[in-house]
């Protein structure tokens, strides 16, 4: 501080004395200019005089020429010269358009101050216009007033460094002075320096200013004793880090999750998370895009979930949430692994009756029953495999593998061609089916858009009352197209609404052995919905269940 102020006061020293010294100059140049130029009109003035009432115009111009003036012209009115003390007038060019020229034609009297075609300097010029039409013009060059100026400057040059001089010490006095009583201020008690007046609003904000720090820092440490004792409790386990990925805080969950030592506060989290794939995670969350990683260790599978921690539009940390999901893990591969199993005992019956109804086809049965009977045992039979094949399908979705090609799909068609296949069973349960709605087209997976239709459909007539009613509504949107499939039984129990989606899972477990089926349908449904990037829900009371699928033009999520 104490270096700038000195620079700065010096330098606008310097400043000043430049600015005057130059001034100084111009103002000098300017009054030895006009100066020159009042001398010029006087001698021209005398030499018009002498000029006109001379026995011997030519011999007075000669004379003229002669004397201590730097250049004489006569020039004719029609700027012919006719006479130039500095140059042949064979080779002047017509000096009509000269400003003292023209201006001594019109006034009598003409000045101007330019450079000079013939004497290359800078000139003064004074014209007179005689009697007889024709300008005597004087000038005079500037390099006596020139010459005369520049061998001031030195003297100048001398002053300024006197006054740079002088500047310096005094700015340096100045400045130790400015700054002895600002260096003395305890930031501590600052009100107890004692300082010029100038200072003293500096001072209480200092003041203010501590006080406030010292809130804030009992309100920091009983926030760190509210959160310590929250995250100790916690199952959970709690990490946050910082922009370079150390350690802030770590609870006693997260420690035993991670076998991590109990002076992990502080270190990298490299040194305790070994697994690459964690620390790109975690760069990944301080890039901004929160992340998931599983992985399994000592027999627990564990979830680190990393969020970046946003602060004033920038991320300065990441939170990582540690979860024992062995359970859920566990869980989960026992389900895929059943439905695995489950497609797979099933294809063997199905390529039987696919086998048998081919038997059948090609003569093994009476022929009046052949035609229908075979070819609808053979299409429903291919259905069904071709549902088996879609089930282990998503299966491997949901190992991250396998891809779907989507195509246009007309849903109207897709409705009606599911009606007709059901049309048989909700008679035999006196169940009315019907479609309603304007065609609609979608980009999807046409198999896996039947299944959809199909499980809503079957579902609304299994679990309906005699007498009941389906019904199919198909609606253009302005994203894409809404199937509603409605019904009037007597509704999901309440408590049963939560987990419909869930995967085996029986609404009513008393109708079990009653109404067919896996548990699979509606979770198969809201997997196909999901990969279609189609949204799914229901609402249900005791009049009936109605079950309503946003699918979008373009599905915007096709990973499910």
């Amino acid at each position: 501080m104490k270096q700038r102020i000195f620079r700065r006061m010096l330098a606008l020293a310097t400043l000043v004395a430049l600015l005057t010294g130059t001034a100084m100059f111009a103002l000098r140049w300017r009054a030895g200019l006009d100066e020159l130029a009042e001398q010029t009109s006087r001698q021209a003035a005398i030499a018009a005089a002498g000029y006109l009432h001379a026995a011997d115009p030519a011999v007075c111009l000669d004379a003229l020429g002669q004397s201590d003036l730097s250049r004489v012209t006569l020039i004719a009115a029609d700027g012919t010269v006719l006479y130039d003390s500095n140059a042949p007038v064979s080779q002047m060019e017509n000096h009509a358009d000269r400003p003292e020229v023209r201006e001594a034609q019109r006034t009598g009297n003409g000045q101007a101050v330019r450079i000079s075609a013939t004497l290359q300097s800078l000139t003064c010029y004074s014209a007179i216009r005689l009697p007889d039409g024709t300008v005597l013009r004087v000038a005079n060059t500037t390099d006596l007033l020139t010459r005369s100026a520049f061998e001031t400057i030195p003297a100048m040059l001398a002053v300024i460094i006197v006054i740079f001089l002088l500047s310096a010490l005094l700015a340096d006095r100045l400045t130790v002075r400015l700054v002895r009583p600002i260096n003395a201020i305890d930031l501590q008690n600052p009100l107890a320096a004692v300082v010029y007046d100038e200072l003293s609003p500096l001072l209480h904000r200092l003041d203010a200013q501590n006080r406030q720090i010292d809130r804030q820092m009992d309100e920091l440490r009983r926030k760190q004793i509210e959160f310590d004792a929250i995250t100790s409790g916690m199952d959970e386990g709690l990490i946050v880090l910082d922009e370079r990925l150390t350690v802030l805080t770590c609870n006693r969950a997260a420690r035993r999750l991670l076998a991590a030592g109990e002076t992990v506060v502080g270190t990298p989290l490299a040194v305790f998370a070994h697994e690459p794939p964690i620390g790109q995670a975690a760069a990944q969350a301080l890039a901004g895009d929160a992340s998931v990683y599983d992985f399994a260790r000592d027999g627990i599978q564990l979830r680190l979930s990393f969020s970046p921690v946003r602060v004033d539009g920038g991320v300065r940390g990441v939170v990582l949430l540690v979860l024992d999901v062995s359970a859920q893990f566990a869980a989960e591969q026992s389900r895929r692994s059943f439905t695995a199993n489950v497609t797979h005992e099933l294809k063997t019956p199905l390529t039987s009756v696919l086998g048998y109804a081919e038997m059948i086809r090609y003569g093994l049965a009476r022929p009046e029953d052949v035609p229908g009977f075979a070819a609808r045992i053979h299409d429903e039979a291919a259905r069904l495999l071709a549902l088996v094949d879609d089930i282990m399908k998503l299966s491997r979705l949901d190992e991250g593998r396998g891809s779907l090609d989507f195509e246009p799909v007309e849903l109207y068609t897709l409705c009606q061609a599911a009606i007709d296949r059901l049309e048989s069973k909700a008679s035999a349960q006196n169940v009315t089916l019907s479609l309603s709605g304007a065609p609609c087209t979608v980009s999807g997976v046409p198999v896996m858009l039947d299944e959809v239709i199909t499980n809503l459909c079957d579902n609304a007539i299994k679990y309906n009352r005699p007498g009941g009613a389906v019904r199919l509504t198909l609606t253009p949107t302005d994203a894409g197209a809404r199937l509603t499939v409605a019904d009037n039984g007597p509704g999901i129990a309440p408590a049963a609404q939560p987990h419909i989606f869930e995967r085996f899972y029986r609404a009513d477990a008393s109708r079990s052995r009653e109404v067919p089926g896996t548990g699979l349908g509606l979770s198969i449904v809201k997997h196909i919905c999901e990969i279609h990037g189609a949204s799914i829900r229901f609402e249900s009371s005791p009049a009936g269940t109605t079950f309503t699928v946003d699918l979008p033009a373009s599905p915007g999520d096709r990973h499910g």
